[in-house]
């Protein structure tokens, strides 16, 4: 779970005294740099992070070209996002659809009951370096999820 809305400055809370905590850095052009440092106990150490002006993700200190990382499937609904990482592909997809590796659920607003937080669980036992490829791809997606709906708002706004 998220401990925030922000998921670019949260703790998630992963299990056990495991968490992982997101940090970013922004400029007066907007978001710089997410780094998300693994937090095991008293121990901490920065294990991957997001470049947005770069457009790549920091994985285990290696650098990886978002373009190289996600693509659209092909058809007149283009709307799955594939990701290729470790010599295969994941498809981001509604879960009611397959039996999904990791289900991300966006923050959800209520106004006459608690929010329901953010959360990431992960449905089987993956690699370090594989979760921290999920959690930075799920919050990837979700930013620029966030981000086309505040454009779309905004050119809805302008237009009428």
């Amino acid at each position: 779970m998220f401990s925030s809305v922000d998921l670019l400055n949260a703790t998630l809370s992963h299990s056990g005294n495991i968490s992982y905590r997101t940090k970013t850095s922004t400029g007066f052009l907007g978001r710089k740099a997410t780094s998300l440092t693994l937090i095991e106990g008293t121990k901490q150490r920065v294990v991957g992070g997001i470049d947005w002006r770069e457009k790549t993700l920091v994985i285990e200190g290696k650098t990886w070209a978002l373009f190289d990382l996600k693509s659209r499937t092909a058809g007149p609904s283009n709307t799955l996002r594939v990701w290729h990482w470790a010599g295969k592909q994941w498809t981001a997809v509604s879960a009611r659809q397959l039996v999904p590796l990791v289900t991300f659920n966006q923050w959800v607003q209520r106004i006459f009951k608690s929010s329901q937080a953010a959360t990431i669980e992960f449905h089987t036992k993956l690699s370090d370096t594989h979760i921290v490829f999920f959690l930075l791809a799920m919050i990837y997606s979700e930013i620029r999820w966030q981000d086309d709906e505040v454009d779309g708002h905004l050119k809805g706004e302008l237009s009428d």
